[in-house]
């Protein structure tokens, strides 16, 4: 008699699973087919051209032209007279495009010492302004513009010595003031600089980004700043034009010879690959028995060192100049036994040089040529005092620095240093030298040698490679562009006719039709505001001018190799509304878990579009959200692509507003019209878990039913 009962309770609880899983299956079903719009249709737009109101749109940006921002610094001691002295160079600068500002407040500014404090000014300056120059108008002392020492025990770690057993742990730097990030002292210890292995926190203090490029005019008195800044004027505006414009002297002396370390190696590789194709150049050169210097093309020239033919060609006149050797503050020398005076170049000859009104870029790859925070004697800064004379930049040491032996690939340290810094030049086109000697520090440290698996050499834990890094810096304004030819004119890259607004897109050309890298393109309008741009690599440079239409404008181009030249054009007026040609959408059935892709467009061939606007309404326009696309002042795009991301249930109206650079503004002739019903998810399944309740309760209430009936056969049995 139990087992028809059994088989009754079982019967029951199948009822429950049958009347359950059916359902589910039903409902879910349900959701699949209501997942979806109910209605989505792209209609002709009517009376909302009339009414929609677009006044609260942002407004087009043309602050660039009205707040031009700071390019470059002039920093002087709080002295009038050195600030009168560089007033010259700040009014040539600004003529040119450059906005320029003479500063002596560092002592408002907050740090422990005047070093910090210029730093931290020019950080403010940088983080607000971007500026790319500074060019630091004083001595190294710390009563005028003082230099930073780091802790740099490179000689103590790698059995070197200092010129006149200077200090050996604290090394002076201007790179200070070009690496921005960070504070150079993260333990707080007042060691600057230190590297990872020296510092409390275990992490490098020095970024070894370049943010800024930085040279000085090592001046000790008014006077001597006058002299330098004039020097610096007449080589830009006003040079002696001449076949030294076209020149280059190299030299190379020998570092060892045993093993046999040629630098004339060195100076053949910048001109074969490099200079050739630029500059004619002077080739001479010293070598042991292992190196046969190769004889260049004419009208070049390989010559020997000795000690009168580098004093005699530096004299001549070069625009650029290299040697390579050995050196301290007073001479450049080599490994050899020279009769007297037992160098090529000292400062005596230095303080005679006569390449009047031809000053030379001076590189000079040695040690300690620049020490301009130990006195006045040394090479490099009695060379870039010199009256319209000497050196316009010199590039040198200011410490010991180092090179490897066996360095095949002239890629290490000394040799890498230098040879990058022709590269840059050269074949990247950067002739402004501050730009080409801090870029170069920066593809060293990005060089195969550097990042390559050579960690035993080239890390920057090693004290020797921060040593070369921090060493080698620049006497002269960073901003001067270096002659590799005698300058020409500009053609007029502005002879077509202009509408307000419009975006410029042209390249700057000298008269024999050769691009000029990295121009610097200045207008400046007849109501008196002024933009400046410059040109890439490859001579194109783009402008968007202001929405004022029948301005005339005045354009002042310099640039490598150019005479400064002038030109003028106008603006005619743009009346003419963009057009919205095409507008597709997808999916044309959005639902809650569809991205919208949209694809639009456009004709402008005035001004040139500005921004697109996709108007967003969930109440028949009477308000809505907008989403804008810009085309930024230097595209001209006609065609834009976006995705809208997910949007929540509602009935929805989309539309689109097109508007140039004058303001000209349209509204599409179409709208996009859709409804989004709420998924299952949000109101139908709390129906479906209702019925599911429901079904269950009925379900327990049979069951307990039958379980009731079954305990009362039970009983009577």
């Amino acid at each position: 008699m139990k087992k028809p009962n059994s088989l009754r309770r079982r019967s029951s609880i199948i009822l429950l699973l049958i009347l359950f899983f059916p359902s589910m299956l039903t409902l879910s079903q349900t959701f699949i087919e209501n997942d979806k719009p109910v209605v989505a249709s792209t209609i002709l737009l009517n009376s909302y051209n009339s009414t929609l109101d677009l006044t609260h749109l942002p407004d087009i940006n043309q602050i660039s032209w009205n707040n031009p921002k700071t390019e470059m610094l002039i920093i002087t001691p709080n002295d009038s007279q050195y600030i009168d002295a560089v007033q010259p160079l700040r009014e040539w600068r600004e003529s040119i495009g450059v906005k320029t500002q003479i500063l002596s407040n560092f002592s408002e500014y907050d740090g422990v010492d005047t070093a910090e404090k210029i730093r931290n000014m020019i950080k403010e300056f940088y983080d607000k302004e971007n500026i790319r120059w500074v060019l630091l108008a004083g001595d190294a002392e710390e009563s005028s513009i003082p230099i930073r020492y780091v802790y740099n025990p490179d000689t103590v770690d790698h059995n070197g010595t200092e010129h006149l057993s200077w200090n050996e742990y604290y090394k002076p730097t201007d790179f200070y003031y070009s690496a921005l990030a960070g504070t150079w002292d993260g333990d707080g210890d007042g060691d600057y600089g230190e590297s990872r292995i020296y510092n409390d926190n275990g992490i490098d203090e020095i970024t070894w980004v370049p943010n800024v490029y930085v040279g000085r005019l090592p001046a000790s008195n008014p006077t001597e700043l006058a002299h330098m800044i004039n020097k610096t004027l007449k080589y830009e505006s006003d040079p002696d034009l001449g076949d030294w414009m076209n020149q280059m002297l190299l030299a190379g002396g020998i570092s060892s010879y045993s093993p046999p370390e040629d630098e004339a190696r060195l100076m053949e590789n910048i001109w074969q690959n490099y200079a050739i194709s630029e500059i004619n150049f002077t080739h001479l050169a010293k070598t042991t028995a292992s190196f046969t210097p190769s004889v260049p093309p004419t009208p070049n020239f390989l010559g020997d060192l000795n000690i009168t033919s580098f004093r005699d060609e530096f004299d001549s006149g070069y625009s650029t100049v290299i040697i390579a050797g050995h050196a301290d503050p007073s001479q450049i020398n080599d490994a050899s036994s020279l009769p007297d005076p037992g160098n090529y170049y000292n400062n005596d000859d230095a303080s005679s040089s006569s390449n009047l009104n031809m000053p030379s870029l001076f590189y000079a790859d040695a040690c300690t040529t620049s020490s301009y925070d130990m006195g006045d004697d040394s090479i490099g800064e009695i060379l870039i005092k010199r009256i319209n004379s000497g050196a316009i930049g010199f590039v040198g040491g200011l410490r010991v620095t180092w090179y490897w032996e066996n360095d095949d690939d002239l890629e290490m340290l000394n040799r890498g240093n230098a040879k990058l810094f022709w590269q840059q030049f050269f074949e990247e086109k950067k002739f402004r030298q501050g730009r080409a000697l801090y870029d170069s520090k920066v593809a060293y440290l990005e060089s195969d040698y550097f990042t390559g698996d050579r960690d035993d050499r080239s890390s920057i834990r090693y004290e020797y490679e921060r040593k070369n890094l921090l060493s080698y810096s620049l006497l002269g304004d960073p901003i001067v562009d270096i002659y590799t030819k005698e300058p020409t004119n500009t053609q007029n890259p502005f002879t077509d006719y202009y509408f307000s607004g419009q975006m410029i897109n042209t390249s700057i050309k000298n008269i024999h039709s050769k691009p000029v890298p990295y121009a610097r393109v200045h207008f400046k309008s007849s109501n008196g505001s002024y933009h400046t741009e410059y040109a890439d690599k490859n001579g194109q440079v783009i402008i968007r001018l202001p929405d004022r239409p029948y301005e005339n404008y005045s354009v002042v181009i310099t640039g490598h190799n150019l005479i400064l030249s002038n030109f003028t054009f106008s603006t005619i007026p743009d009346i003419i509304q963009p057009e919205i040609v095409d507008v597709n959408s997808y999916p044309l059935k959005p639902t809650v878990s569809d991205n919208m892709q949209f694809d639009v467009r456009l004709n402008d061939n005035e001004s040139g579009l500005e921004s697109l606007f996709l108007l967003v309404s969930t109440n028949d326009m009477k308000t809505y959200e907008f989403h804008q696309y810009v085309n930024s002042w230097d595209q001209n795009r006609n065609r834009f692509s976006f995705t809208l991301n997910k949007l929540p249930p509602g009935e929805y109206i989309m539309m689109f507003v097109a508007r140039d650079y004058c303001n000209n503004t349209v509204i599409g002739n179409q709208m996009i019209s859709f409804k989004i019903e709420p998924p299952l998810s949000f109101i139908p399944i709390v129906v479906l878990s209702t019925f599911i309740v429901f079904l269950f309760g009925s379900s327990c209430v049979v069951v307990l039913r039958s379980l009731r009936k079954d305990r009362e056969v039970n009983l009577a049995f």
